[in-house]
């Protein structure tokens, strides 16, 4: 079941209820001169309540044709929502399909509460990155854009014959679509939120690499004039995942890998199976690779174990935050409890903003420095108090009990209960919902 509509006050603008979508088929023909795209998508949604009309997420593009259970439907698109009407009564429970054919050129979302942009972006090398957390997908496609709306995604992108596509999931079908231009088709069967889906384009040299868990395919793709370099500082991908693999759990999907756009991005974002960095992130030292063991560890917590609502979003970043200071121990640097400290006390040098609290941080708080800090400093906290049997338990049993769907902190403080016997309660409203920062145990 998903969320109520409190948990994402952060964006009220973004996601509806009433439904769920269970399947988007997302096709899609990019010209890269002008930038324009051709699409059309098909959702199968299911009402939960009987429904007349649904309203749909899509930003700044124009929709033509609107389509339920085959029959044209009338629609209003404004202000970001497309409102169609169902045409006839949608009983609670039975799926039905939508399609909405739209055409324009995608822009990125503006997002005040940020102070930034989110989902299509083009890159200077003329190709494209989507990058659309938290509430960007709009920017490309018609969707439920809320966290907690979890669906299977079908990828056809047509571009022409120099670029190559990356998308979520496993490339299944590669076809010529006339005229020098290729049609890739990828498919990721597994639930992923709208938020967490993502299409490359550009000029990529396309690796596998060996030395991972069993069955599961790792694929990169590398701007040509850095893929050497590339290749080295994502060299280490597949120890990251047979430790996280250890420590966590299977590898849930079936793939994984990077694409790295040529363009600046900044810090990298997050997307199920194919996170994004940029090329200001491949020097050939490694010098980034903490970020590497971020990414990774976003595919159990966040993209296999999703969050029912923005203001859960410490939960997510908690574990790929401590999964770096995993890391660094695992391969030969300083044990977390060294990365701990000095956190915990920069953190307190530098205090909690007022009116944020690490459950519920606000928008203009989200992605901030402390946030990610204070939240890994709250699971190795957790750590000190229970143990590393009942704290690894724990870290297994998060995404084997919620895997596929989503968690939120009274969820997960309940679970941690359950697996350690301890009764948590006064430890977790100190890290999570008091701005004074605790000290960490014994």
């Amino acid at each position: 079941m998903r969320s109520p509509a409190r948990r994402h006050r952060y964006f009220p603008g973004h996601g509806s209820t009433g439904f769920h979508v269970a399947r988007y088929r997302i096709r899609l023909d990019w010209k890269p001169g002008s930038g324009r795209v051709l699409a059309d998508a098909a959702l199968t949604v299911v009402p939960e309540r009987p429904l007349d009309a649904l309203d749909l997420d899509l930003a700044r593009l124009r929709v033509t044709r609107v389509t339920v259970a085959g029959s044209a439907v009338a629609f209003r698109h404004r202000k970001r929502k497309l409102r169609l009407a169902a045409g006839r009564p949608l009983p609670a429970g039975e799926p039905v399909e939508v399609t909405v054919a739209y055409h324009g050129v995608p822009r990125p979302v503006g997002l005040p509460e940020l102070d930034d942009a989110a989902g299509w972006f083009r890159t200077r090398d003329g190709g494209v990155r989507v990058t659309s957390e938290p509430v960007g997908a709009s920017s490309w496609y018609p969707c439920d854009d809320r966290p907690d709306d979890k669906a299977a995604h079908r990828f056809e992108i047509t571009a022409p014959g120099p670029y190559q596509v990356c998308a979520n999931g496993l490339l299944t079908e590669r076809r010529a679509a006339g005229a020098g231009r290729t049609t890739w088709v990828y498919e990721h069967a597994e639930p992923m939120a709208p938020y967490l889906a993502t299409v490359a384009i550009g000029r990529f040299v396309l690796t596998e690499q060996s030395g991972g868990p069993p069955g599961v395919l790792l694929r990169n793709a590398f701007p040509e004039r850095l893929a050497d370099r590339a290749a080295y500082d994502f060299g280490r991908q597949p120890r990251m995942l047979r430790v996280f693999t250890d420590l966590f759990g299977p590898y849930p999907f079936g793939e994984y890998g990077v694409v790295v756009v040529d363009d600046d991005v900044g810090d990298p974002l997050e997307a199920q199976t194919l996170p994004v960095f940029g090329t200001d992130r491949v020097d050939g030292v490694r010098g980034h690779e903490d970020e590497v063991a971020h990414e990774l560890a976003h595919q159990w917590f966040g993209d296999h174990v999703g969050i029912r609502g923005w203001r859960d979003l410490w939960l997510k970043e908690a574990f790929a935050t401590y999964a770096e200071w995993l890391w660094w121990e695992a391969s030969g640097g300083p044990a977390a409890s060294a990365t701990a400290a000095p956190e915990l006390a920069g953190l307190r040098r530098a205090g909690t903003p007022r009116g944020s609290v690490l459950a519920d941080p606000g928008p203009g708080e989200m992605y901030e420095d402390w946030m990610y800090g204070r939240s890994a400093c709250t699971l190795h906290a957790l750590r000190l108090t229970v143990g590393d049997d009942a704290f690894f338990r724990l870290a297994r049993e998060l995404p084997a009990r919620y895997g596929g769907g989503v968690c939120d902190t009274e969820r997960f403080v309940a679970l941690a209960e359950e697996v350690t016997g301890r009764e948590l309660g006064d430890f977790f409203a100190g890290w999570l919902h008091e701005r004074a920062l605790p000290e960490f145990p014994g």
